[in-house]
């Protein structure tokens, strides 16, 4: 049984890690509220919010995304928030002019 028990944790966290390995976050930079990819403004922190969610303290930093960005690039572009601010639940705004597959 404590043998199942660590090889359950081993398979969990090894699929845990691969999980964040597949993000690319090189490129990405941080000037003032504006994070950048490659030297282009991609997002604009427009807020930080507080709440209160099942009796825990949440706080959440709120990027609206910027003109002619590049939308395979945004999951990247929230593991590299979420990196550099792990207490902060992130949240990307997508306009919807923005998206024509979601039209």
């Amino acid at each position: 049984m404590n043998k199942l028990l660590i090889l359950c944790i081993s398979v969990s966290l090894l699929s845990a890690c691969s999980v964040t390995r597949k993000y690319d976050l090189t490129g990405f930079t941080i000037a003032g509220n504006i994070v950048s990819y490659q030297g282009i403004p991609m997002a604009q922190l427009e807020g930080v919010e507080l709440a209160l969610d099942n009796n825990k303290l949440v706080r959440e930093m709120t990027f609206s995304l910027m003109a002619n960005v590049d939308m395979s690039k945004v999951t990247n572009l929230i593991a590299f928030l979420h990196e550099k601010h792990p207490d902060y639940e992130i949240e990307v705004e997508v306009d919807m002019e923005k998206v024509k597959d979601l039209k």
